[in-house]
């Protein structure tokens, strides 16, 4: 019998699910509040990697979400590639930086990571774009990278849809029967639907939260609401020759993007200020002057978006990846880093959905570890 999963959300995981899940032959429904992309995924930096990432447990599932992408990317064809594995250059601009870089850089190393140290020649040779006052030296992490998150959702969806997924956007969930596999929804013309699966797969980031609060049970994931969860993004216009690596340095981080542009980014700036503060609005601002000082050419630059998007932020940091109560039908998916994790979440959840066998690279990321 085929078995029948309702995947609810239609972001990075979700499409990642729905893909996966039609190539091993269970009938799909995707169903999703608005449009794909729409929630977390739409206002990501998208930077794949285990950078610092503690514990090891949580590194090594980094690790294996760096290397699904990878492999999936591979077999994409070049009109359709969406992992630019460009490798993150980790700028030293002080000689209090250069110290922390070299500890870094130790540590990496101990741990198996990949890491190449450079010279100041090294990073301009890598960077020729950059300003030659802008650093000591770096670090390069070559096995990192980048997604186009819009072109790896709508490939995975479409892809999904192709082989008889169900796709159905602009559907709130408004209720859910954990134990029977059924989801009851109201579309924005206020009709109810009602779909009835085997399995129910929630990967709608916060709104999972929202969703299980309904059923009456707590997801613990941190109040979307609360001030660091918030996360801007800006991009600038297309540049001729921009940057080639994603690159970070102290309060700041780039990548190349999609438009042929610049995307800017810093947490710990963005943070700051909730998201009706009317400062919040100085950031893109701030980003652009601190690129500005890393690349010059950006002073003929301006930017053209900015997302604010919130964080989804499991209490302990890590990743959330079980079944949700007592003999439930009912499977949750919350990360932070949804977006390095998606394609190698969507095998792993897949065989323990399919075959009934957890993989152990997720044993440490279940429900179990929150209880009193």
């Amino acid at each position: 019998m085929t078995p029948r999963v309702i995947v609810v959300g239609a972001g990075a995981i979700g499409c990642a699910l729905a893909d996966e899940l039609t190539r091993r032959s269970a009938a799909v429904t995707i169903i999703d509040a608005a449009v794909p992309l729409s929630g977390a995924s739409a206002a990501t930096f998208a930077w794949v990697n285990a950078y610092d990432k503690s514990p090891t447990t949580y590194r090594d599932l980094n690790l294996r979400g760096i290397d699904a992408h990878s492999r999936r990317s591979q077999r994409m064809q070049d009109d359709i590639r969406w992992f630019h594995q460009t490798g993150t250059l980790q700028l030293a601009r002080t000689d209090t930086d250069f110290a922390a870089l070299h500890e870094q850089i130790k540590r990496h190393q101990e741990w198996g990571i990949a890491v190449r140290p450079l010279t100041r020649t090294d990073v301009m040779n890598i960077e020729p774009r950059l300003s030659s006052t802008a650093t000591l030296g770096g670090a390069l992490f070559p096995d990192e990278g980048w997604i186009d998150v819009e072109t790896m959702c709508n490939h995975f969806l479409g892809r999904a849809q192709a082989a008889g997924a169900a796709f159905h956007p602009f559907q709130t969930v408004i209720d859910i029967d954990i134990r029977n596999a059924t989801v009851t929804t109201r579309s924005t013309d206020g009709d109810v639907h009602r779909h009835e699966g085997d399995v129910v797969v929630l990967a709608a980031g916060n709104g999972t939260r929202d969703i299980l609060a309904a059923a009456e049970i707590e997801l613990p994931i941190t109040d979307p609401g609360a001030k660091d969860s918030l996360g801007i993004i800006c991009t600038t216009g297309s540049v001729p020759r921009g940057i080639t690596h994603v690159l970070r340095a102290s309060g700041i981080a780039l990548r190349p993007s999609r438009n042929a542009g610049i995307t800017l980014t810093d947490h710990p700036t963005g943070a700051v200020w909730d998201v009706d503060d009317p400062q919040i609005w100085t950031v893109p601002g701030l980003l652009m002057q601190r690129a500005r000082s890393l690349y010059p050419f950006l002073r003929d630059v301006s930017i053209e978006s900015i997302s604010l998007g919130r964080r989804v932020l499991p209490n302990d940091g890590l990743t959330i990846a079980d079944w949700v109560g007592r003999d439930s039908s009912v499977y949750a998916v919350a990360t932070h880093s949804g977006i390095t994790l998606s394609s190698y979440l969507a095998e792993a959840v897949t065989s323990e959905i399919l075959l009934g066998t957890r993989d152990h690279s997720l044993r440490e990321f279940g429900m179990d570890r929150f209880a009193p």
